[in-house]
């Protein structure tokens, strides 16, 4: 059987900036937190620091300032009241017991929690097209990362497409590390742009932010595409080539604008949606976030979700950049430990008060940037859209045509996301292919039934077993075998 849990104050689920800012609150509080996260150093995506032997390499201005800061965020995770336990996933929780299942370095344990707050972060979006599979296509943030953690390269010649402000930044830090940005492709029109522009109308630091950005690109001569989206992928085992098109309001594609840019590398990204697994298997109640298109997990003004004991901050209860999860970590650290007898040594109320303007901030941006359902006309039958079953739309679209319109409803049909990725990548996907091909709107086509182990685990961290090495097994259609 697995040993008794350990004990701790505040769990932590998330070591990106919203867990590490609410690690480091409770810390000076006077609570003994635990923070949790399955890289093997703390950071996120955001704050992702450099591995150990790429510490020496030469980082582009803008990534190392970046670097910078979050060394500064995370010194304060050495606080005696905080224990870091890295490489770690969180694969299940027991929400009334308030325990959390893990598997670590140390193998399977189990972890026990007077308050857990969950900052799992978000996901890139992305959509298909023909070629989109092969070596040479990847997301904007996977590029980011592989520069930020080795300093590394992804690629020589790149091409940007998607929808929102991280394409310009990205663009920025390839420029300065040396790769040539060959285009940017912005989904929305320059005319949808404009007319929406007015909604940042006093978020200067946002506005400020991206006109520094384009200024710099402008200068240097990339050329900005807007109302554009990547149709194919050319090249025979690798990406030499994109074909672009132009899209009409919807999304849909324009017919007869195609052009060829040559490239070794596509980077996408077409926003961000929440990761909530983990608040789900908890029972946590969802809220579909109207600016973002997407579902987050729903709390009250104390970031509490509908579940005793738990909260949730950061991009997990709605998309919202660093500036949220910051002040939302914070929030989220002050509120659990002051529920506990300690006493934080931040404003509870100021803090409330900032975190609701930088929402207000975040929201207006997001209305600027949505993703549209008619792009799925770009996606020919023959390509896959679930990467680990291999299921292609047309399986989906003819599954679709007998009446499915939910992915839950999709996925015995089809097997998608059934997959190691467990519906990460394609979820999003199909989500909007439903969107499209039956009119239902998105925020009624409810996400993929969160299931644990919400990651793959080894059997023997789920299973348990006693000391006597014998296990009976239990059939469960659709999964395999499970040991119990």
């Amino acid at each position: 059987m697995f040993e008794k849990p350990e004990q701790t104050d505040i769990a932590i689920i998330g070591a990106g900036p919203a867990g590490v800012a609410a690690a480091v609150t409770a810390a000076h509080a006077g609570a003994q937190v635990t923070l949790l996260d399955e890289s093997p150093r703390a950071g996120g995506q955001y704050y992702k620091q450099p591995a150990l032997d790429a510490k020496d390499k030469q980082f582009p201005p803008t990534v190392a300032e970046n670097i910078r800061k979050g060394r500064e965020l995370l010194s304060d995770l050495q606080h005696s009241n905080i224990n870091f336990q890295h490489s770690t996933l969180v694969w299940n929780v027991l929400p009334e017991e308030r325990i959390l299942n893990l598997y670590g370095p140390q193998g399977a344990q189990n972890l026990q929690a007077k308050r857990i707050i969950i900052a799992a972060g978000a996901y890139e979006r992305v959509t298909p097209f023909t070629g989109w599979t092969k070596p040479g296509v990847t997301t904007v943030g996977g590029a980011q990362l592989l520069l930020k953690s080795q300093g590394l390269k992804i690629g020589q010649r790149l091409l940007l497409a998607g929808t929102g402000p991280l394409l310009q930044l990205a663009a920025v830090q390839f420029m300065e590390a040396g790769m040539e940005v060959a285009a940017i492709l912005e989904l929305q029109s320059r005319k949808e742009f404009l007319l929406k522009a007015p909604k940042l109308w006093g978020h200067w630091d946002k506005l400020g932010q991206g006109m520094a950005n384009q200024k710099r690109l402008l200068e240097a001569g990339i050329p900005f595409k807007f109302g554009y989206t990547v149709a194919e992928a050319t090249g025979d085992e690798e990406v030499n080539g994109a074909v672009i098109m132009k899209v009409n309001g919807k999304g849909i594609p324009v017919l007869g604008s195609e052009e060829t840019i040559e490239v070794d590398t596509i980077c996408l990204n077409y926003g961000f949606a929440p990761a909530v697994e983990l608040a789900r298997v908890a029972g946590c109640t969802m809220v579909f976030d109207k600016y973002f298109g997407s579902f987050a997990i729903e709390t009250n003004e104390n970031l509490e979700t509908s579940v005793n004991a738990f909260f949730v901050a950061g991009e997990t209860r709605g998309i919202g950049g660093v500036e949220v999860a910051l002040l939302e970590g914070k929030l989220a650290g002050a509120i659990a430990g002051s529920q506990l007898g300690f006493t934080p040594k931040v404003d509870e109320s100021n803090l409330r008060k900032e975190q609701q303007q930088a929402r207000k901030a975040v929201a207006a941006l997001g209305t600027m940037f949505p993703l549209k359902s008619g792009l799925c006309k770009l996606v020919k039958d023959e390509v896959p859209v679930c990467r680990c079953e291999e299921v292609t739309a047309g399986e989906v679209r003819r599954a679709i045509e007998m009446g499915v319109t939910q992915l839950n409803q999709l996925k015995p049909w089809t097997r998608v996301g059934m997959g190691r990725c467990q519906g990460r990548i394609c979820g999003g996907i199909l989500n909007q292919m439903l969107a499209d091909e039956t009119g239902v709107s998105i925020s009624e086509i409810q996400p993929f039934t969160s299931r644990a182990p919400i990651k793959p685990v080894p059997m023997e961290s789920v299973g348990g077993g006693d000391d006597s090495g014998e296990f009976t097994w239990e059939d469960h259609v659709g999964y395999g075998a499970a040991r119990t």
